[in-house]
């Protein structure tokens, strides 16, 4: 039970750290957020000639590339960044929607080396060292060293607002440096029911 509160209670906190514009779409029904979420995708590729989509796998850049994938050139670049240490299951799932969704342009990317035990041993597992400094040189970086040698002047991402304090706080056209971009977050406001009701309803087979 407490954990189910402590869920409930973070969850909150995140929807009051929202943007009000951004807050005043999380009750919306579905049929509408994925209209918002389509006028977000539409104005992007207005404002921007170099797109690019991460997908990682998981739920939620599922849900967000069955959205866009009809919107956007047939030749956009589809991203995985592979931390080295995904589950196999995923990596399989991966390669199946690949094919399955026939996609034309996709890219895996990752560090240069596995840096895994090192950072364990130096930091300890789990602290919070650790945490950003093997997620910033296995997972970040490689994605952004990939935005900058694709060119991408946007990134669609399947970022939600309720999942973390931090995400909370996004806009859904978010400049970014180093390099220059603009990461676009179509999925913004959507809760969890949202996406399960999604996935639901249009029978997309997700990660085991």
């Amino acid at each position: 039970m407490s954990e189910i509160r402590f869920t409930e209670e973070r969850t909150k906190d995140c929807e009051n750290l929202m943007k009000p514009e951004v807050r005043a779409l999380l009750d919306l029904p579905l049929e509408e957020k994925i209209v918002k979420s389509k006028e977000v995708i539409k104005e992007a590729l207005k404002r921007y000639k170099k797109v690019g989509l991460g997908f990682s796998g998981g739920t939620d850049s599922l849900v967000l590339m069955h959205l866009a994938r009809p919107l956007l050139p047939e030749e956009t670049p589809i991203i995985f960044v592979d931390t080295q240490h995904e589950f196999p299951e995923t990596y399989q799932f991966i390669n199946k929607v690949i094919k399955d969704w026939n996609i034309k342009n996709y890219h895996m990317v990752k560090a240069g080396e596995d840096k895994l035990q090192k950072l364990i041993d130096r930091y300890g597992l789990k602290t919070k060292e650790f945490t950003e400094i093997c997620c910033g040189y296995h997972k970040i970086a490689p994605m952004m060293k990939a935005i900058g040698e694709f060119g991408f002047e946007a990134f669609f991402v399947g970022l939600r607002g309720v999942e973390h304090e931090e995400r909370a706080k996004e806009i859904f056209f978010s400049p970014r440096k180093n390099p220059d971009h603009i990461r676009v977050h179509p999925l913004l406001f959507w809760r969890k029911q949202d996406v399960l009701d999604y996935v639901k309803e249009n029978n997309i087979e997700c990660n085991p």
